[in-house]
């Protein structure tokens, strides 16, 4: 009797299990490398849309609630500003002479989680015709939208004066 109690209670926990398994949606196999290398060069396309100031395109790169935090130091003080995005590109399209620049990226490090949320820690300067202007530290947090996108969520850098000036 005890045999056929444990083999009839087997059954109903194959048949309760197995087509719950079954409805379950096969994950997508996961390449973190592709991932790390995705988020890198949307975050390199950003910055050079940005340095070449073609605000009309950067609003592609940011989720819809994103957010832009600045630690500047100037005068040997440090001043903090949060923004929105749209309080970002607002400031940014108010600027009276705006000037092209470059922000090259070094001792870069992308971290992604589950495929979905992503942080790239990278070392900046800001160069306008060939010269450094300033340097600090950029922060990207970037989360999945879609099956392949990665939007910008949050940015915060420090921005430092750049050597000698």
């Amino acid at each position: 009797m005890f045999k056929s109690s444990a083999i009839a209670t087997a059954l109903l926990l194959a048949v309760a299990i197995v087509p719950a398994t079954w409805a379950q949606p096969p994950q997508a196999k996961r390449d973190p490398a592709a991932d790390q290398a995705a988020v890198q060069q949307t975050v390199e396309e950003f910055l050079r849309t940005l340095g070449q100031r073609d605000l009309d395109k950067l609003p592609r790169f940011l989720t819809q609630k994103a957010v832009i935090v600045v630690v500047r130091q100037r005068g040997g003080a440090f001043t903090t500003s949060h923004q929105t995005a749209d309080e970002w590109l607002a400031a940014l399209r108010r600027a009276t002479n705006p000037q092209p620049f470059e922000e090259p990226l070094s001792n870069i490090t992308v971290t992604v989680e589950s495929g979905h949320l992503a942080h790239l820690r990278a070392d900046f300067s800001v160069v306008r015709d060939g010269k450094t202007m300033s340097a600090g530290v950029d922060y990207f947090t970037l989360v999945k939208e879609g099956p392949d996108e990665w939007k910008i969520a949050m940015i915060a850098y420090t921005s430092l004066p750049a050597p000698g000036t």
